[in-house]
């Protein structure tokens, strides 16, 4: 076992012997430590630790340190050890696949669909403040030297920093007069700031959500303007604390000090703040103990809504003991929905936050979410739409494991984030679907040029960035006019990558939307972006430490991630936290 990982896993058993003194010296203990390492600001420190101290104290007590759960933690917040194996689990299905399932005909007819997803608006924001500074975040009075201002913030944002409302209201001004009859629209969490070492008290936290979506609300309800219903997922960030979503069976303190770690209260906001958009029926609706719902926006599709955050490797409660393969039962209940619309003869779209292929992802969760899809993919499931990577990607589902064109079965849009945080421009995307099949024809990002802000005159230069028909197809993914972006077409256009820089360049570029901030890709890096195209599974990714590939000498580090923006793996990089 490499150093790193025993190292970590001795941090750990000190930090369980700590469990069990009081909340006030644990907090405070682990406030030191982050202090003496010199590489988080003391305010952040205090912030942070003292935020999520409680249920790391509650979860500490119960883990097994030196077995599978220590194991697991530092393969997957620190990248410092082999990532365990997955626990074999084989999910029930009511039904078998059917061998001639219903086929779903195109008629040729279009309409049209918005995604919006980690805008992370900052009410912090100030013009004129520091866009260089020690904080996390910058662009703010109170992390800014007034007497020496190194890059003032421009009125519309940094790469640096999450972006002022002006800018977000920008966007939403300018979609209509790109897209006049949206057809419905959805938004892949992520509200607040980035500012996880302040969201308590929560009411802090229930005002960003109630002003963002205020915002929304008097842009999707106006005829005048983008006019039609939004369908919301939950983002990490939507909790406070930070990425705490609590099991039904967690050990949560029941006293008045912490009754907000229950989360009653941001269900309860999420619903007020979602309501006009979603049916009100009450077995439709999973409020109560997720945030997940489903809702059909139009006759023949259902639309599914998961909280994905019971799959996110920074929800501690996922590590206390026992751990649960189904968290909050989301799976099952998955299964359930899919189930009907396959008897109804509908097609799905499933949304959420987190991609179940990405890194952050738990590789059992995402091993069984994959058996899912296999089950219900392609003939139910029509499409898959997350967020949380900040990027412009995708990830490919296959069948039975094999990576191939005539396998591949389902593929994730992974929209881009309004927020440049960091070093990203701001976009959106928008789809044309079949109005029969649901199935995607196109995907069409917009962007502006953050960069050129201090010579726009009176809004961004927002723009149309790429097509993916018209950037990917080529003689090895051919399309028509009217052919669906196919998960199999998807595998083509990594195929082509392999062979043609040409095209693998235009999908990095893209990624971080042409923005000047991206670094060059070389050839590992790009191997390791293709593979992790195809990982619809995170199990099957090429940037975490495999203990396969590290005997084989090909430990991939995380390369690509941490030079293109999303710092998903600081910790085991740079020492830092994550902010996503």
């Amino acid at each position: 076992m490499p150093a790193s990982c025993t190292s970590c896993m001795g941090a750990l058993q000190v930090i369980k012997a700590l469990s069990y003194t009081s909340e006030p010296l644990f907090v405070q203990t682990l406030t030191n430590v982050c202090l003496r390492t010199n590489r988080v600001v003391p305010k952040v420190c205090h912030g942070m630790i003292e935020e999520q101290a409680p249920i790391a104290q509650k979860v500490a007590r119960t883990m097994e340190v030196d077995g599978r759960d220590g194991l697991l933690f530092c393969a997957a917040v620190m990248n410092s050890c082999p990532y365990p194996e997955v626990e074999p689990w084989t999910l029930d299905f009511p039904k078998e696949k059917p061998s001639n399932p219903k086929q779903f005909t195109s008629t040729g007819e279009t309409m049209t669909v918005l995604q919006l997803s980690d805008w992370h608006v900052d009410p912090s924001y100030q013009e004129g403040a520091d866009a260089i500074c020690n904080d996390p975040i910058c662009c703010r009075s109170a992390s800014t030297n007034h007497s020496n201002v190194i890059k003032p913030a421009s009125k519309w944002g940094e790469y640096t920093c999450d972006p002022p409302a002006r800018l977000i209201e920008s966007m939403l001004k300018y979609i209509p007069t790109i897209e006049k009859n949206i057809s419905f629209g959805i938004m892949t969490g992520d509200v607040p700031p980035h500012e996880i070492w302040s969201t308590l008290p929560f009411m802090k936290t229930k005002q960003i959500h109630d002003s963002a979506y205020a915002l929304l609300h008097s842009h999707f309800d106006e005829e005048d303007k983008i006019n039609t219903p939004l369908y919301p997922a939950v983002g990490n960030h939507e909790a406070a604390p930070t990425n705490i979503f609590p099991l039904n069976s967690s050990d949560i303190p029941v006293d008045e000090q912490h009754d907000y770690l229950s989360l009653g209260w941001l269900y309860k906001t999420l619903a007020k703040n979602w309501s006009g958009w979603l049916s009100g029926k009450p077995e439709l609706f999973k409020q109560t103990d997720t945030g997940s719902y489903v809702t059909r926006p139009m006759e023949g599709l259902k639309l599914i809504s998961l909280n994905t955050n019971f799959c996110y490797n920074l929800n501690w409660w996922l590590y206390q003991r026992p751990a649960e393969k189904d968290p909050n039962g989301v799976l099952s209940w998955l299964i359930d929905q899919l189930q009907e619309s396959e008897d109804l003869g509908e097609r799905a779209w499933i949304i959420g936050h987190i991609p179940p292929g990405d890194a952050d992802c738990f590789h059992d969760y995402s091993n069984y979410y994959h058996q899912i899809v296999e089950r219900y993919a392609p003939h139910v499931i029509a499409g898959q739409f997350f967020g949380h990577t900040h990027l412009d990607e995708t990830q490919i589902f296959y069948r039975g494991g094999q990576q191939e064109a005539s396998e591949a079965i389902s593929v994730a849009y992974i929209a881009p984030s309004i927020t440049p945080y960091l070093r990203n421009n701001p976009g959106f995307r928008v789809y044309k679907v079949d109005k029969s099949t649901f199935e995607v024809v196109d995907s069409m990002t917009y962007m502006a040029d953050l960069d050129q802000a201090n010579t726009w005159t009176d809004e961004p230069n927002w723009h149309l960035e790429y097509s993916a028909k018209e950037a990917y197809g080529s003689s090895i993914a051919p399309t028509t006019e009217t052919s669906p972006l196919t998960a199999e077409w998807w595998h083509n256009v990594t195929s082509d990558m392999e062979t043609n820089i040409d095209t693998f360049e235009k999908y990095w570029w893209h990624r971080g939307r042409l923005s000047p901030k991206t670094k060059e890709c070389d050839g590992h890096c790009r191997s390791v972006t293709i593979c992790n195209i195809r990982a619809g599974k995170s199990e099957d990714r090429c940037d975490y430490y495999n203990p396969v590939l590290f005997t084989h000498g090909s430990y991939h580090h995380h390369s690509d991630k941490i030079f293109n923006t999303s710092i998903q793996q600081w910790p085991a990089i740079s020492g830092e936290y994550k902010l996503i």
